[in-house]
């Protein structure tokens, strides 16, 4: 699916039978891709490389003229046990068309070529950024430890907050305490996936739950767990 010949497996490219349909570039057929104005067998199309056999039906949407989508950025709340990787990913997630929440169509040139910018490991859940943007990218990942990211932790039982010191180079405070548990605030600049866990686990504590609400200056605050909203032209990280 990388870089194959067409012959090389049954069938031709999406893109290449719409091109010839048409006709148009190649590149103007992924466009029509992208806007969501295909379909092969009644079923919509979302990856120009799909292979298509001579007998199925490709049809392009009446009046669809290719134009290139704007690039995006997506902020997205992953649930807990949801790798942000995964052949399932964006399956799992809310793609509802008509939800304004998301500030654009789901179209499937949305979804297309998007960087994970700010991953999570797969045991924990929260805010988790994809992005076509270059500015972006390089925000969040050249520039990764200029940014600060803060977690919500849960851990079990009531700690000493002399305990707070082992955690660092991350900042910790006690939000909430209990004899059952203890909800921690822990915020560190550019942390790579798993090291809040790490950094427990090196203080002898085992987080129930671990969630990253906030990077930079935005928060993950209106977003339920399973859904995404693309980034808004004012906003910045």
């Amino acid at each position: 699916m990388s870089g194959a010949d067409d012959s090389s497996t049954a069938g031709e490219r999406l893109s290449k039978r719409v091109a010839a349909q048409l006709p148009c570039s190649r590149r103007e057929a992924e466009q029509l891709i992208a806007q969501g104005a295909v379909s092969v067998d009644g079923q919509p199309a979302t990856l120009p490389q799909q292979r298509v056999l001579p007998q199925q039906r490709v049809a392009i949407e009446a009046g669809a003229r290719p134009q290139a989508l704007p690039p995006a950025t997506l902020l997205v709340h992953k649930p807990a046990g949801l790798a942000w990787d995964g052949a399932g990913f964006w399956a799992a997630l809310r793609r509802d068309a008509d939800d304004a929440l998301h500030g654009r169509p789901a179209l499937p040139g949305l979804f297309m070529a998007q960087r994970c910018v700010a991953p999570l490991a797969p045991e924990e859940s929260g805010l988790v950024v994809f992005t076509q943007v270059a500015g972006v990218a390089r925000r969040l990942h050249d520039d990764a430890p200029l940014v600060e990211h803060e977690f919500s932790v849960d851990v079990p039982g009531a700690i000493d907050a002399a305990l707070l010191k082992q955690l660092r180079p991350a900042r910790a405070s006690i939000n909430r305490q209990s004899p059952e548990r203890t909800g921690l605030r822990v915020v560190l600049h550019g942390p790579e996936p798993g090291q809040i866990g790490a950094l427990c686990a090196a203080a002898g504590l085992v987080p129930e739950s671990l969630k990253r609400l906030r990077i930079g200056r935005l928060p993950l605050a209106g977003l339920a767990p399973g859904h995404w909203r693309c980034l808004r032209a004012h906003e910045r990280f």
